[in-house]
C-alpha cells in the first residue's frame, strides 16, 4: 500500500516508513541494536532487522520504542499541488508574432515507483538504472543509494520517503514563432495574408523530478508514464 485515505490528511497522501540516511559503519548498526534491545529489555534485539548491515537504509523511530515496525509509518508525501498554473501570451512586432504557453504545478510530491523497479536489481541479479553505480559501496561513499546486497535483508525496498520526491515542474507547453509577409510582397502574390511560422511541443521542462516526465497521473504515483514528445513543427498559413 502506497497511498492511504485518511481523515483529517490531504487526499490520497502517501503512507510509509521514513527515511534518514544510510548507517555507515558496523558501529551505527551496532550503537541501535544496542539501544533497541536496551529500551525492550532484551527482548527485540534488532533496531530493524537482524540482516541489517553498513549501506542499509536507517528509518526513523517515530514512536520511540527503540525499533522499526509497522506502528513507525506515517504520511510522507501529499500528492496534491499546492497551486497549478498556466500563462499564455503572444507578442507581435514588426510583422513577427511570438506565443508562448507555460504551464506548471507546485507543491506537490510524486512517489516514483520506476526507482523501486530500477534500484530492485541492488538485490538481485537484473539490470538497473544508472542509478545504482553510486550505490554504498563503503563509509562515506553514499548517503543515499543503498549497498548492493543479494535478497535485500533489510527490506529497503519497503514503501518509504526514499521514493518521494518532489513533482513541482514548469513546462514550456508551446513555443510558436511566425511572421507576416507585408502587403509590398503580398501584391505579387495575389494574396490577403501569407503566414509562415515554426512551432515546438514540449520544448522544455523546469524540474527536480528524476523520473521521465512530472506530470505523472494515477494519484501522484509514477507507474512508468510515457513522457510527452517533444515535437517541432513548420507551417504557411495562406489567406485570399
Amino acid at each position: 500500500m502506497i497511498v492511504r485515505y485518511d481523515e483529517g490528511q490531504p487526499f490520497g497522501s502517501f503512507f510509509g516508513y521514513v527515511a534518514d540516511g544510510l548507517f555507515q559503519t558496523t558501529e551505527d548498526v551496532k550503537a541501535a541494536n544496542d539501544n533497541a534491545a536496551a529500551k525492550s529489555k532484551g527482548t527485540v534485539p534488532f533496531y530493524q532487522t537482524g540482516g541489517t548491515a553498513p549501506g542499509d537504509i536507517r528509518f526513523k523511530d517515530l514512536n520511540g520504542d527503540g525499533t522499526i515496525t509497522a506502528a513507525d509509518r506515517t504520511f510522507i508525501g501529499n500528492p496534491n499541488p499546492k497551486f497549478t498554473y498556466g500563462l499564455n501570451n503572444t507578442v507581435t512586432v514588426l510583422g513577427f508574432d511570438l506565443n508562448v504557453f507555460l504551464q506548471g504545478s507546485q507543491g506537490n510530491k510524486i512517489y516514483n515507483q520506476n526507482r523501486y523497479l530500477l534500484e530492485s536489481p541492488l538485490y538481485g541479479n537484473s539490470s538497473g538504472s544508472t542509478r545504482v553505480l553510486d550505490r554504498w559501496t563503503g563509509p562515506g561513499t553514499s548517503n543515499d543509494v543503498p549497498r548492493a546486497i543479494a535478497g535485500d535483508p533489510n527490506n529497503n525496498l519497503r514503501v518509504s520517503s526514499y521514493y518521494v520526491e518532489d513533482g513541482s515542474y514548469l513546462r514550456i507547453k508551446t513555443l510558436t514563432l511566425g511572421y507576416t509577409l507585408p502587403k509590398a510582397i503580398l501584391d505579387y502574390v495575389a494574396g490577403k495574408q501569407v503566414r509562415v511560422y515554426v512551432s515546438a511541443q514540449n520544448l522544455l521542462t523546469l524540474t527536480k523530478y528524476t523520473g521521465f516526465d512530472p506530470e505523472v497521473g494515477s494519484r501522484g504515483v509514477d507507474l512508468g508514464v510515457y513522457p510527452q514528445p517533444r515535437v517541432f513543427l513548420a507551417g504557411l498559413n495562406l489567406g485570399f
